[in-house]
């Protein structure tokens, strides 16, 4: 089937069939399979996978659809025509060993990454055994000699890159803060000088979080005021802290001009897409300390690739093992109440536990309501936003925002934030409560100004409208509204958009109806955004659907960090 009949059934974009053919233009070949290949490929980055899998099933790529037969040609064959083209012979595409297509961009984005991460492995273990690491682990990580905190410190310790993964409330950042104290104990002692510590998120939120909850870490940590002094509490955005240009995906800091930091701590790194991951990585000092801190079962980058999962696999499955460790005791949620059970129940897929926990009544943390009482909770919610909207002090005004939100899988449709927000500011005015303050969400990098994407604004009404905008160091920072980049109004957020953020109440809204984009990994980032209760509104059917299916993502990483073996 040609690209020609596969848009008319809607298979496949206008911008994957343009691409496919420019690039069949560039190749000089007229092939309507290469072109299939290429469209798909083209199509499989902008849902975030890296490669196209040609073995890929139609009805995995089209699972609601009516399909004609012979929609995708034959596998070997396809893969053998592709093999001998030359768009894959230095050209724009790369077909690899297991008959994975690629961007090219995106193979060398693997490669990069692999070669990297081999690079630092080079130097073997840095193993410190002596009498002085145990007495330190015995004071910062009391308790059991085998906590996973102990190991993780012992990662740390032995390994360029490590990774400390675990779900909310886990005690990441504690441990975090333990570990960079081990750290500039034994720089103390060994140079007399401290380590340069980085701090890192990939959202604004993100990075203000980071750094408040390091300072609550502090207060727990048993080291001297010295030690305590040396261990920042300020984080910055990735993109901050690369430099990146007005022009988009160019940075300042590389290898040439490498980050100043000795111990480089990276939060949220499921967030992390694989360009801004080779881009860290290029920029890290050769002999620094890269801890990377996660949730791999939160919902991935929104740009191609899922690199934290694809290290924790790498980890399992390659040469680069023995540098993961996983938090599981969680110390936010009550076990024995619905939250934390609900939490822990998506995590591990029980349809059961959930489906019971749903129905429990009289919950103080935990309320499901069917669709059609979505109307009840935007007003409840427009309640909220009345009180805030009056809010013109910036500090209360986002301390209330932390208190609530409304999450929704999608931006358009029914549902989406757009659809949403508007509900809840015509109840606003049909109320006589015109917001004179209204909620905003930053969705474009600016260097310039300082302000980033995912960062929390308001936007205050006035002759000249002006914006305040709370920045990855919680500074409060002011301008003109007619200044700030793209952004859009946060009276509801989707989950993409909440992730690296807490809030004490989070209503979820789900459709009436089933979605492709529902996936297990979207409910749980969306639950744990929750500190003291969920609202959960949508079919029971739904919510166990979404519970059934998991966000995969195709890559190659794995297998790229597996053939790059440190020299």
């Amino acid at each position: 089937m040609d690209l020609d009949e596969l848009r008319a059934l809607d298979l496949v974009e206008v911008l994957d069939v343009e691409l496919a053919r420019a690039l069949s233009r560039v190749g000089g070949t007229e092939d309507p399979e290469i072109a299939l290949a290429i469209a798909l490929t083209s199509r499989a980055v902008r849902r975030g996978h890296t490669c196209f899998p040609l073995r890929t099933a139609a009805r995995e790529l089209w699972p609601h659809q009516t399909l004609p037969p012979g929609v995708l040609p034959e596998a070997s064959a396809w893969a053998d025509r592709l093999r001998h083209s030359p768009l894959t012979q230095d050209g724009p595409l790369v077909l690899d060993g297991k008959d994975r297509l690629y961007l090219r961009r995106y193979r060398q984005l693997e490669r990069d990454v692999s070669t990297q991460l081999a690079q630092r492995a080079a130097g073997g273990e840095r193993h410190d055994e002596g009498a002085w690491l145990r007495s330190t682990l015995d004071r910062l990580f009391p308790g059991s000699q085998s906590s996973p905190q102990r190991r993780a410190a012992a990662n740390a310790i032995d390994h360029s890159v490590s990774l400390l993964c675990g779900g909310p409330g886990t005690g990441k950042t504690t441990t975090v803060a333990s570990i960079i104290a081990m750290i500039v104990e034994r720089d103390l002692r060994d140079t007399g000088k401290p380590p340069r510590v980085m701090l890192l998120a990939p959202t604004g939120k993100a990075a203000a979080r980071l750094g408040q909850a390091v300072l609550a870490a502090k207060t727990r940590i048993d080291a001297s005021e010295e030690v305590l002094d040396c261990i920042p509490t300020e984080a910055s955005t990735v993109h901050r802290a690369l430099g990146m240009q007005r022009e988009g995906m160019r940075f300042a800091r590389s290898q040439d001009f490498p980050l100043e930091a000795d111990v480089i701590v990276l939060d949220e790194a499921s967030m992390i897409d694989l360009a801004m991951m080779r881009q860290l990585l290029d920029a890290a000092p050769r002999d620094a300390t890269l801890l990377i801190v996660g949730d791999p079962d939160q919902l991935t980058s929104v740009e191609a690739g899922s690199v934290l999962r694809d290290l924790v696999d790498a980890s399992d499955e390659t040469w680069w093992t023995n540098r993961v460790t996983h938090l599981t005791k969680t110390w936010r949620y009550d076990e024995t109440q619905p939250l934390g059970q609900l939490v822990q129940a998506i995590r591990e897929g029980s349809a059961e536990t959930v489906d019971s926990l749903l129905s429990v009544e009289d919950s103080d943390d935990l309320v499901w309501r069917p669709y059609d009482e979505l109307p009840r909770e935007l007003d409840r919610a427009a309640e909220f936003w009345a009180e805030t909207s009056r809010t013109t002090d910036p500090s209360m005004h986002f301390d209330r925002r932390s208190r609530y939100v409304m999450l929704t899988p999608f931006r358009r449709g029914p549902i989406g934030t757009e659809n949403l927000g508007s509900a809840i500011q015509e109840r606003l005015r049909s109320n006589g409560a015109e917001p004179s303050v209204t909620p905003i969400l930053i969705e474009q990098n600016n260097q310039e100004l300082r302000v980033f994407n995912g960062d929390f604004a308001m936007l205050v009404a006035g002759e000249t409208p002006t914006a305040i905008v709370q920045s990855d160091s919680q500074e409060l920072r002011e301008m003109a509204e007619a200044r700030l980049p793209r952004y859009s109004n946060a009276f509801a957020l989707s989950v993409h958009k909440s992730q690296g953020s807490e809030f004490d109440e989070v209503l979820v809204v789900l459709p009436e109806e089933d979605a492709p984009l529902l996936t297990r990994e979207l409910l749980y980032t969306a639950v744990s955004r929750a500190k003291k209760r969920v609202r959960i509104v949508g079919p029971k059917a739904v919510v166990l659907a979404a519970l059934a299916r998991r966000a995969r993502r195709d890559s190659g990483l794995v297998d790229a960090i597996g053939e790059r073996m440190p020299s």
